[in-house]
């Protein structure tokens, strides 16, 4: 996952809006940072500093860590790419590889799955479609 969806997803994950986040860094972290800043950070890939990133997680109520764990910074794809849900729904399925990356590429109207048990309907959806296409 890349920082700027990993600070989307937290935002999105609270139902706070950018002036709301604003507010919480002013209050927990003493700090400001404009909202057009705050949205740059989630439509555009970039580096801020440690400093900002800090800001942010306390604006959170989150360690930095919390904030950073699920970020991949490196090229190479690895399990952190993936939305927390699916991580969990994969680990109780012990699904393989390839079904984790072909999940992780659904949405519905738009939409990401955001839970375990929304990962399950559709992970049983479209097994039960390919064990259909296979019985033809």
């Amino acid at each position: 996952m890349k920082l700027k969806d990993r600070l989307a997803e937290l935002r999105r994950q609270r139902g706070l809006t950018l002036r709301e986040l604003r507010e919480r860094i002013e209050q927990q972290a003493d700090a400001q940072l404009s909202i057009s800043y705050l949205s740059e950070l989630e439509r555009v890939d970039t580096m801020p500093s440690i400093e900002i990133l800090l800001r942010i997680a306390q604006g959170y109520g989150i360690s930095l860590h919390d904030l950073l764990a699920p970020v991949d910074f490196f090229e190479t794809a690895t399990e952190a790419q993936y939305p927390e849900s699916l991580r969990e729904f994969a680990r109780e399925e012990d699904l393989s590889p390839e079904w984790v990356e072909a999940l992780s590429r659904i949405e519905f109207r738009g939409q990401r799955p955001e839970s375990v048990s929304q990962w399950r309907a559709i992970y049983s959806v479209l097994k039960l479609s390919m064990e259909m296409t296979d019985r033809s």
